[in-house]
C-alpha cells in the first residue's frame, strides 16, 4: 500500500518535471522565433533597398521604383495634411 503511494508520488513528480522541461523549451522556442523574425525583417529591408538602388541604376528615374517611392511619399504627405487639417478644426 505504501509502496503504491510512493510510486504514485514519483510518477507525479516525474510528470511535473517533464512538463517543466517542456515549458522551458517552449519559452526558448518563442524567443528564438522572435529573434529569427527580427533577423528576417532586417534582411528583407536591406535587400529591398539594394533592389531599389539596382533598379534605379539600371532603368533611371522613370523606373517602377521611382514611381513606387513617389506614390508612397504622396500618400504619406496626403495623410499628414489630412491629419493636420482635422486637428486644426
Amino acid at each position: 500500500m505504501i509502496e503504491q503511494i510512493i510510486q504514485s508520488l514519483f510518477i507525479i513528480a516525474a510528470i511535473e518535471l517533464i512538463l517543466l522541461v517542456l515549458y522551458q523549451i517552449a519559452k526558448m522556442l518563442g524567443s528564438l522565433f522572435i529573434i529569427g523574425l527580427i533577423g528576417f525583417l532586417a534582411f528583407t529591408e536591406v535587400y529591398r533597398v539594394y533592389l531599389f538602388v539596382e533598379d534605379l541604376a539600371a532603368n533611371g528615374i522613370w523606373s517602377f521604383t521611382s514611381f513606387y517611392i513617389g506614390f508612397n511619399v504622396l500618400l504619406i504627405f496626403g495623410l499628414a495634411v489630412k491629419v493636420i487639417r482635422s486637428r486644426m478644426e
